[in-house]
């Protein structure tokens, strides 16, 4: 059984591998939105599903793939065990939780429960940990997968693995690269679980980095450090960063829903004469001012920020 948000890469793996899916939990957003904007996303993608056949969200999916589905809200843990103990999983597999999944439910399947974490544990433990690994500069990142217990990322490590990527890397590239060792650590697992091989590796009490917590919208520029970072810095933590990219604008919530923001590239340059941390426009097009460069973007009006929104709404 798999608990995820959205169509991830992972549980696309799980359905092709040999091993059967009896059942997928679509964890609801930390802040459900009103019923309106539920309706309006349902509808939305309804439609563009019988326009393509292609589902966007995990109930149409779920459904086009014949599996049993779920959606899972916060303090819904007495429904979901009963569901659960019907669907009866040998193994539970978590990747990308809203919440803490509690212990009438990871105790359940007989190979017990497992968690996908795309840090190298016990560091960035939380729900945020690429955000956070962007911000301090880290390019040896890592995937983790371990047992899930009462803890944050706290439950015994079964694998993991370093993933290197280059400065100034996307986000999609980093990705992508996690995905794929994030799948071959759970094959792995898989197989030693059914050959009784597994070991395991107890985490420190302590992490040696803060909690990667999320963040809210307004605290995205603020916590850009414009004066002191360098324009390669700066520029690395925007390609890691592009669900926050709106809030660069400074601009209405409508107007950041309309337009997007794409990083293109950056210059090492004198920006005397401009306010770091602001967003110019001149002959050549956008760029933001940097204390030793610019950072060269496009502005556009799209509906990705507006689809973006409305995604997490569907139930």
């Amino acid at each position: 059984m798999v608990i995820t948000q959205g169509i991830p890469q992972v549980l696309q793996a799980i359905i092709e591998s040999k091993h059967k899916v009896v059942g997928i939990v679509d964890c609801a957003p930390a802040n459900e939105p009103n019923k309106f904007l539920k309706a309006a996303g349902r509808f939305l993608t309804s439609i563009h599903y019988s326009l393509t056949s292609n589902p966007v969200s995990l109930k149409l999916f779920s459904r086009k793939m014949q599996i049993p589905y779920y959606y899972l809200r916060k303090g819904d843990s007495k429904d979901l065990e009963k569901w659960v103990r019907r669907v009866e999983p040998d193994l539970i597999v978590v990747f990308s939780m809203s919440h803490l999944l509690k212990e009438n439910i990871f105790n359940i399947p007989l190979y017990g429960t497992v968690n996908i974490h795309y840090s190298y544990l016990p560091e960035y433990r939380g729900p945020n940990p690429l955000f956070w690994e962007y911000y301090d500069y880290r390019l040896d990142l890592g995937v983790t997968l371990h047992y899930v217990d009462k803890g944050e990322d706290t439950g015994d490590i079964i694998c993991q693995e370093r993933v290197f990527i280059s400065p100034g890397e996307k986000l999609e590239a980093t990705g992508q690269k996690l995905a794929y060792a994030g799948i071959k650590l759970l094959s792995e697992t898989m197989k030693a679980l059914e050959n009784g091989s597994v070991g395991l590796k107890k985490q420190p009490i302590s992490a040696p980095t803060p909690r990667a917590r999320k963040i809210k919208p307004e605290e995205y520029n603020k916590l850009i450090k414009w004066e002191d970072w360098g324009v390669e810095r700066v520029f690395h933590f925007l390609n890691g960063t592009p669900k926050y990219h709106p809030t660069l604008l400074k601009k209405s919530s409508l107007y950041r829903l309309v337009f997007s923001v794409r990083i293109l590239d950056y210059k090492k340059c004198s920006t005397s004469g401009y306010k770091v941390g602001n967003l110019y426009k001149e002959k050549s097009g956008y760029f933001l001012a940097c204390r030793d460069g610019i950072i060269h973007v496009e502005m556009k009006p799209s509906l990705d920020n507006f689809f973006a929104m409305i995604y997490p709404l569907i139930s």
